[in-house]
């Protein structure tokens, strides 16, 4: 009789576990509106593919990219990831999924008296 008591409760917490991921896993799938901001690169890491940007209120906001990311110089031209110097001021739009943020654009000015 303890064997069913025991296979019960386990049953039950399994049950009672799936309910409560059931609604994070629903929500991580749900696709985000992308979001914009605006502030200066503070990092720029080619090699892991992500950048930290520094807004005017001192927030900072760490973006991963890859090479279908939009990259436009706002001398109008195209232009890549790596053409982007630290303190330049940027535009940024990203979308978060599953607690990470993705840029999909960044529109940027050179740093004065350099990149």
């Amino acid at each position: 009789m303890t064997s069913h008591k025991s296979f019960s409760y386990t049953v039950g917490a399994v049950l009672l576990a799936a309910f409560l991921v059931a609604p994070v896993a629903a929500q991580e799938k749900k696709p985000t509106k992308p979001q914009k901001i605006t502030g200066d690169i503070g990092l720029l890491d080619s090699e892991k593919n992500y950048m930290i940007v520094v807004t005017k209120e001192g927030k900072l906001v760490t973006i991963d990219y890859n090479a279908k990311t939009k990259v436009t110089a706002m001398v109008p031209g195209k232009a890549k990831i790596s053409d982007i110097g630290l303190g330049s001021a940027a535009s940024v739009q990203y979308t978060e999924k599953s607690g990470k943020n993705y840029l999909t654009s960044i529109e940027y000015i050179a740093k004065k008296g350099g990149e």
